[in-house]
C-alpha cells in the first residue's frame, strides 16, 4: 500500500525561517545595547560634560519625528522585486558602520566631539534604524501568514534576541573593564562586535521572503495627510504610551546599570553576574504563546508591569547588597519582555483595525507611529539620564561623586521606572481591541473577497 504523503503548506513556518528572521533581531538588539554605553563613553573616556550629552542624544531625536514620517509613506509605496518592507534590510550595514564609527571619536576640541557624537548617533537611529523599525511589523505580517505562526516567531525571536542580549551584556562589561580603558579601546571594543553582528543581521534579507499579500487589493498611494487619520486612532496613541514608556525604562536601567555597579555596587565587573543570570528570563517567552492563547496580550502587559512595580520597590532598598540588586533586576527585566517583543502583534491588529474604519490600511504609516513612540523612549532615557545625573551634580572626571549624584542613580534605577510602570497599568485599562478582532477580521475578508471578485 502506498504511503500517502502530508503536503506541506507553503505559508508555515519553519525552522530555517525563524532563525533567519530572528538573525537580524538578534543584531538590532545588541546593537540597542551597546548604544546603551554611549553616555558613559562621553562622560568617561571623552570627559565631556553629562547635561551637554544628555542634550546631544534628546537633540537627536528630534530629528526622528521627521524621518519615521518619510519612511512610513516610503515603504507604503514601495513595490519591489524584493517586496514591500524586505529591501530595507539593508540599512543593518549602516547601523553598525556607524556605530563603530561613533565609539571611534579622534581628538577633538569639546564642539568637535559633540559634532561627532551627534551625527553619528543620529546616522544610527534616524535613517538606518529608523528604516528597519518602520518596516519589520510590515514585514512580519507578509513574511507569516497566519497568526500563531506570527506569534510563535515573535517568541522565539525573543527568545533567541534575550540570550544574545545576555551574552553580550556578559561580555561587554568585561571588554570594558580590561580593553575599554582608554578611547582606542573603545574602538577594538565596537570593531569586535560590529562586525559579526552586522553579519548576523543581513539572515532575515537572504533568508525569508514576503508571502502574504492580504490587503494589496487597495492600489491607492499614501500622502504625508494620511497621517492625520492614523494619529486619531486611539487604540494606536496608547500603545505609544505604553511603547516610550516601556523604552525609557529598559534603555534607562541599562544606561544607569553601568552607574549604579561602579559607584553604588563599587565594582562595575559585577554586572557580569546579572547578565548571567539574565539567561532564565528568555525561557519564559517560550511559554507565551501557550498562555496568549488563554488570556489577551493586554493582560500579559499588566500582570508584567505589576511584576515591574515589585523589582522597583525592591531595588530602592537594595543598595550594593547583591542578592537583591539581582532579584530587583530580574524583576524588572521579566517586566518588560511582553511589551519588548508582542507589541508588534498588536500593531498589526491595528492596521486591521485602521482599515476596518477608514478602508486604508496604511502599514508603513502605523509603523512609523510605533517606530518613533520606540526611539522617542529611547532618546528620553539617554538624554533624561544624563540630565537628571547632571542636574544633581555628577562628575565623571571626579574621584568621588557627590550624594546628590548618588541618590540620582538610586532614583533612576527605582521609583522612577516605579511610577512609569503604574501610568502603563492605568493606561492599559483603555485598550479593549482584542475583544473585537473577530468581527472585524471577518467583515475585512468579505470586503477583500468583494474586491477581488469585482476585479476578475
Amino acid at each position: 500500500m502506498a504511503k500517502k504523503h502530508k503536503i506541506r503548506d507553503p505559508y508555515r513556518l519553519t525552522v530555517g525561517k525563524q532563525l533567519a528572521w530572528s538573525g537580524r533581531g538578534m543584531s538590532t538588539a545588541s546593537n540597542v545595547l551597546v548604544l546603551t554605553y554611549v553616555t558613559y563613553y562621553c562622560t568617561d573616556m571623552l570627559g565631556m560634560n553629562a547635561v551637554l550629552v544628555g542634550t546631544l542624544l534628546l537633540a537627536s531625536k528630534v530629528f526622528d519625528g521627521f524621518t519615521d514620517l518619510v519612511a512610513g509613506v516610503l515603504i507604503d509605496r514601495t513595490k519591489t522585486r524584493l517586496g514591500k518592507a524586505r529591501p530595507y534590510e539593508f540599512s543593518i550595514i549602516g547601523v553598525w558602520i556607524c556605530t563603530i564609527l561613533l565609539y571611534s571619536c579622534p581628538e577633538l576640541g569639546d564642539i568637535g566631539k559633540s559634532i561627532w557624537i551627534f551625527t553619528t548617533f543620529t546616522f544610527i537611529n534616524s535613517i538606518f534604524a529608523t528604516l528597519l523599525y518602520v518596516s519589520e511589523p510590515v514585514y512580519l505580517n507578509r513574511a507569516f501568514k497566519y497568526e500563531d505562526d506570527r506569534s510563535k516567531v515573535v517568541a522565539i525571536n525573543g527568545f533567541l534576541i534575550t540570550l544574545m542580549c545576555t551574552v553580550v551584556s556578559v561580555i561587554f562589561p568585561i571588554l570594558m573593564g580590561t580593553l575599554g580603558t582608554s578611547r582606542g579601546g573603545w574602538t577594538t571594543i565596537s570593531l569586535i562586535t560590529g562586525i559579526p553582528l552586522c553579519l548576523l543581521g543581513l539572515t532575515r534579507l537572504i533568508g525569508v521572503k514576503e508571502v502574504n499579500t492580504e490587503g494589496d487589493t487597495n492600489a491607492y498611494s499614501p500622502k504625508f495627510k494620511d497621517f492625520l487619520p492614523v494619529l486619531k486612532n486611539k487604540y494606536l496613541r496608547i500603545l505609544c504610551v505604553v511603547s516610550i514608556l516601556t523604552n525609557i525604562i529598559v534603555n534607562s536601567n541599562s544606561t544607569v546599570g553601568s552607574y549604579y555597579f561602579k559607584y553604588i555596587v563599587g565594582d562595575i565587573k559585577k554586572m557580569s553576574v546579572v547578565g548571567i543570570l539574565g539567561l532564565l528570563t528568555p525561557f519564559l517567552l517560550l511559554l507565551m504563546p501557550k498562555l496568549l492563547q488563554k488570556i489577551s496580550i493586554r493582560t500579559l502587559f499588566t500582570w508584567s508591569f505589576v511584576i515591574g512595580c515589585i523589582g522597583c520597590i525592591i531595588r530602592y532598598f537594595a543598595g550594593a547588597d547583591m542578592s537583591m540588586v539581582v532579584l530587583s533586576t530580574l524583576l524588572q527585566t521579566v517586566a518588560v519582555l511582553p511589551p519588548s517583543y508582542f507589541t508588534l502583534l498588536l500593531l498589526i491588529d491595528i492596521m486591521d483595525y485602521q482599515e476596518w474604519t477608514t478602508g486604508s490600511r496604511t502599514e508603513g504609516m502605523i509603523s512609523a507611529v510605533g517606530s518613533f513612540s520606540n526611539k522617542l523612549g529611547s532618546g528620553l532615557s539617554s538624554g533624561g539620564v544624563g540630565l537628571i545625573m547632571g542636574l544633581a551634580g555628577f562628575d565623571g572626571t571626579a574621584a568621588e561623586i557627590t550624594a546628590p549624584a548618588r541618590a540620582s542613580i538610586v532614583a533612576l534605577s527605582s521609583w522612577i521606572p516605579l511610577i512609569l510602570f503604574i501610568v502603563m497599568i492605568l493606561g492599559l485599562r483603555l485598550f479593549d481591541l482584542e475583544s473585537k478582532l473577530p468581527q472585524i477580521r471577518d467583515e475585512l475578508a468579505e470586503r477583500r473577497a468583494s474586491k477581488t471578485d469585482a476585479s476578475s
